[in-house]
């Protein structure tokens, strides 16, 4: 861990206000309040950028960034000023002094750590952590191993609670998981568990919450005790999974 900077401001009273928060695949960050949101029109977005994640929150809540470096970066969203649709806005790297070549992947919004993170990695293994695994009781801004280096990272993904999953491998194969059925790791390094058993040259190509999607036979993939293969997906199956992809 990062030591916390030393010498800090006695904490100050933060004025805490309703704002919507914006995170895009090139990694800029806005908070734009509801006010200005009804004002402006479409976001203005770097060409070829586009928003992976937005949700109405408070102004007073957390954010954890999760970096390439497998770094978490922990932030406020006070620390950011209040922005409008019209702008590019921060450019998270820079206004959290990322290391060279280190940009955010991720972004968690909290108030108060509950949940699990959840690290899929190509050789179907996943490694289930609590959220509270990354509360410090000081004001650390950067965590260090975030999460493991030992395989590629395939995806990961917060859950508030636990939920089933869909999970689709690059060989045409979906199944359901219940992620109660995953084992929480404390370490938040973890190689975590096996989940999905695949063969030489296959991944995890994608996985979303599974109540996204409108499946025709959803029982043909659940699967009752890991690790699993799997089931082929079904034609009428195929069109709502490569909508999502």
């Amino acid at each position: 861990e990062v030591p916390a900077v030393e010498g800090e401001e006695p904490e100050q009273q933060i004025p805490d206000y309703p704002v919507h928060l914006f995170f895009t695949r090139d990694g800029y960050f806005k908070k734009i309040t509801p006010q200005s949101l009804r004002m402006s029109g479409e976001q203005k977005l770097k060409d070829g950028d586009e928003v992976l994640f937005t949700c109405e929150s408070t102004n007073s809540v957390e954010l954890l960034f999760f970096t390439n470096h497998r770094q978490v970066y922990k932030s406020h969203a006070y620390d950011f000023n209040d922005s409008k649709a019209s702008v590019l806005g921060d450019y998270v790297a820079s206004a959290l002094g990322m290391e060279e070549g280190e940009v955010p992947l991720y972004m968690v919004v909290t108030p108060d750590y509950k949940g699990w993170m959840l690290f899929f990695y190509e050789n179907g293994k996943c490694a289930k952590v609590p959220l509270s695994s990354y509360e410090t009781k000081q004001n650390r801004r950067k965590l260090l191993k975030a999460y493991s280096d030992k395989e590629p990272l395939a995806m990961m993904l917060y859950l508030p609670e636990e939920t089933e999953l869909a999970i689709r491998t690059s060989a045409s194969r979906m199944l359901l998981v219940g992620t109660a059925q995953i084992a929480a790791k404390t370490t938040r390094d973890s190689q975590g568990v096996a989940v999905v058993t695949l063969k030489k040259n296959q991944t995890i190509a994608s996985v979303v919450p599974a109540d996204t999607l409108e499946l025709a036979t959803p029982h043909r993939y659940r699967v009752r005790s890991l690790p699993a293969t799997g089931a082929l997906i079904r034609a009428e199956d195929e069109g709502e999974q490569m909508s999502l992809l």
